[in-house]
């Protein structure tokens, strides 16, 4: 488990997850390392946050008890961090082919939309390097093909890779500079070598009439520090 709560304790998000090395091959002594990328939900709150770690079985969800600082119920602190406006950020505009928002049935926190062919994302000008998150998939069902997705900035390439349907995958694009332009206003372009219409492969058995290209969660710009 994963949570992150604020200067009150309240909890505003978490990210429980299975470690990539499952618990039952880890060994006395054994330094168990990874790395995850998380992106921090829009939550109305600004100021130190507290991470909190603990072990728990996924069928009885009983915790486990570990060395550290226990802040109740065997959630043991790790860390502190401070949250900054939003602000501070990036903004990135969802310009030119994109489909409206869509928020999960069961959980508001998972947002996403669909590209159609060409999707462009228009961004203030960081005018350095600086890495392209895009975290996307093809949830698969109507449309089962695998597509090729390419990625440039300026007109020129800077990724390109295959979506296979219901594989979520997070890309980390490098993005030079000088590939930024010297505008006020940045875009990068993603496009989709195969688009599909529900309404039409479903033979009318789905009402939904769109362009649908991939599915996207994320896109977000982090200039170089």
């Amino acid at each position: 488990m994963m949570h992150v709560v604020d200067a009150d304790n309240e909890l505003m998000w978490t990210d429980d997850h299975n470690p990539p090395t499952p618990t039952t091959q880890w060994k006395a002594g054994q330094t168990v390392e990874y790395t995850r990328t998380v992106f921090v939900p829009i939550y109305p709150y600004v100021g130190e946050a507290t991470l909190q770690l603990g072990l728990y079985s996924s069928s009885s969800q009983q915790r486990l008890t570990l060395s550290g600082e226990d802040t109740g119920q065997r959630a043991y602190r790790v860390a502190r961090v401070q949250l900054q406006p939003q602000t501070q950020n990036v903004f990135t505009v969802f310009k030119d082919g994109w489909n409206p928002t869509e928020v999960a049935e069961h959980n508001a926190s998972v947002e996403w939309q669909w590209t159609k062919k060409t999707a462009t994302l228009a961004f203030k000008n960081p005018k350095k390097d600086c890495t392209f998150y895009l975290e996307l998939d093809q949830p698969g069902g109507i449309f089962n093909e695998t597509q090729h997705v390419v990625v440039t900035a300026g007109g020129v390439t800077v990724d390109e890779f295959d979506v296979t349907p219901k594989v979520q995958q997070l890309r980390k694009i490098p993005v030079k500079a000088d590939q930024l332009g010297n505008e006020e206003v940045s875009e990068i372009k993603i496009s989709v070598d195969k688009t599909f219409v529900p309404v039409v492969m479903t033979n009318g058995t789905s009402k939904d009439p769109r362009e649908l290209g991939v599915r996207v969660f994320h896109a977000f710009v982090e200039p170089a520090s």
